[in-house]
Order: C-alpha cells, then sequence, then structure tokens
C-alpha cells in the first residue's frame, strides 16, 4: 500500500469552486484502483487544502493522474489554485492495533 498526498493552495474566494470542480477526479480515482480519496481542509488556513489517495500501485496512480478526464479536470481547476502544487508519496510504517488486557490481541 501506497499512500499519495497533494497540498492544493486554493487563490482567496475560489475554494468552493475549486472543490466543486476537483471532486468528481476523487471519485474517479476510486474507479482507477484507489483504496480511498479524501480532501481536507486546514482550519487554521481555510485555502489549504490537503489531498489523500491510497493505492496498492503506483502505475495505478499514474494511470488515473495522466488519465485524459483528470487531466482535463487539472486544467478546468488550474486557475483556482496557486501553483507549484506539492505531491508527495508516503508508505505505512506502522498500524495502530487495540491490546487486550492480558497484553494479547
Amino acid at each position: 500500500m501506497e499512500v499519495h498526498y497533494i497540498e492544493w493552495h486554493v487563490t482567496p474566494f475560489r475554494r468552493d469552486r475549486f472543490i466543486e470542480i476537483w471532486r468528481p477526479a476523487l471519485d474517479r480515482a476510486l474507479a482507477f484502483g484507489a483504496q480511498a480519496a479524501t480532501l481536507t481542509r486546514n482550519e487554521d488556513d481555510t485555502l489549504h487544502l490537503r489531498q489523500m489517495t491510497i493505492w496498492n500501485s503506483r502505475a495505478d496512480h499514474e494511470r488515473w493522474w495522466f488519465s485524459e478526464e483528470i487531466s482535463t479536470l487539472r486544467r478546468e481547476a488550474f486557475k483556482y489554485y496557486h501553483k507549484p502544487v506539492d505531491a508527495h508519496w508516503h508508505q505505512p510504517v506502522a498500524d495502530a492495533a487495540i491490546q487486550a488486557a492480558n497484553g494479547s490481541a
């Protein structure tokens, strides 16, 4: 499993329009094999949005990101966010687990 983050910095007064345009891209990520796709808003800086997608394969992400439909949505959303977009990969290193009182799961 691999986790991909994008830090979007939206231009003032355009956040809602950006979300409206970009939301279908998140839905399509699932069709391309993403296990999850979310977009969150920073509470302290409401123009800062963080996208997280979880993939079994980077190749699936590339197929999604460079598909004609997502490229079209990026072009449509282009005027609503500051450039450059900060994107990076993470690999899980630990998972939470509930431990029983005697120390076994």
